[in-house]
């Protein structure tokens, strides 16, 4: 097997990705770093960046390695930013492992990467060459995100200030404020824990999804009334508490229990020592580690 850096597994990736997403025929070019660029005549610049983890390295000794990359594809105008996409891992970060177990380039994982790249940037731009305002339409909001938070979209006010209409500047700047409220708040925070913790590998699944509301229940509400006591409790606890009150999936109720009771700070050691004690029983293994 040849033996290779993980500055070759990196630049198979670019490789990869390039041809991937047919740049060239597009009229982009490569920097001498990597990344991706064009550059329109309307003063507007295209560029797919990369970023590499400082702790990259490739074992063939021992069969291990580890060549983690993060990538953002943006939209500016001199110094503004005015849109981006980017795809987040599901477990939390900003890298992606692109390393197979046998030590190659995950193409597999880039080959789900290639269709999104496309549709959130590439076609977007290509609609916003077209007609800006109709490009718009659709992400007339500072984030748009996928369902499962696996990418996400952020515009700059600017980007619907310059290309966009009245009306739509209008429901930006709405949905701007909308984003700033405790309920939408607890929702984003809340809704990113639940998705992570689902796909989390630390997570004892079968015993979140066992608890009855009324178990939790014992360990919720006595920190709910201890937190509003001390002066803790904020607009976002208590819209997080209606929010664990009302789900109806067991495992995701437990999820939000969690993010209820954690970091139990300023409240007497026996509420430590039960966040404590559901920690473990959430997380198993991190216990393991400690011990």
């Amino acid at each position: 097997m040849e033996q290779k850096r993980p500055a070759d597994i990196f630049q198979e990736l670019l490789d990869y990705l390039w041809n991937g997403l047919g740049l060239e025929e597009k009229g982009w070019k490569r920097l001498k770093k990597g990344d991706f660029k064009k550059k329109t005549k309307n003063g507007l610049t295209y560029q797919i960046w990369f970023d590499r983890s400082h702790y990259n390295y490739i074992d063939y000794e021992i069969g291990h390695g580890n060549v983690e990359v993060g990538f953002s594809c943006i939209i500016k105008q001199g110094d503004d930013y005015l849109y981006s996409f980017r795809i987040e891992p599901t477990t939390g970060g900003s890298f992606f492992r692109m390393l197979t177990e046998d030590l190659r380039l995950d193409t597999g994982l880039l080959d789900t990467f290639l269709p999104l790249v496309k549709a959130n940037y590439l076609d977007f731009i290509d609609r916003f060459e077209a007609d800006p305002v109709e490009a718009l339409q659709p992400v007339c909001a500072p984030f748009t995100e996928a369902e499962d938070y696996s990418w996400r979209i952020h515009v700059d006010e600017q980007m619907v200030e310059r290309y966009g209409t009245v009306e739509q500047l209008a429901e930006y700047r709405r949905q701007a404020e909308l984003r700033g409220t405790p309920e939408c708040k607890a929702k984003t925070h809340t809704g990113k824990l639940l998705f992570y913790q689902s796909h989390a590998k630390d997570v004892d699944h079968a015993w979140a999804s066992s608890r009855t509301r009324e178990e939790l229940d014992q360990v919720v509400e006595p920190f709910v009334q201890a937190m509003r006591q001390t002066g803790q409790w904020t607009q976002e606890d208590e819209a997080g508490y209606h929010l664990y009150r009302q789900e109806t999936d067991p495992e995701k109720r437990t999820f939000r229990a969690w993010y209820l009771i954690a970091n139990p700070q300023g409240l007497p050691k026996e509420f430590v020592q039960r966040e404590l004690e559901f920690r473990w029983k959430l997380f198993p293994e991190k216990k393991e580690e400690i011990e």
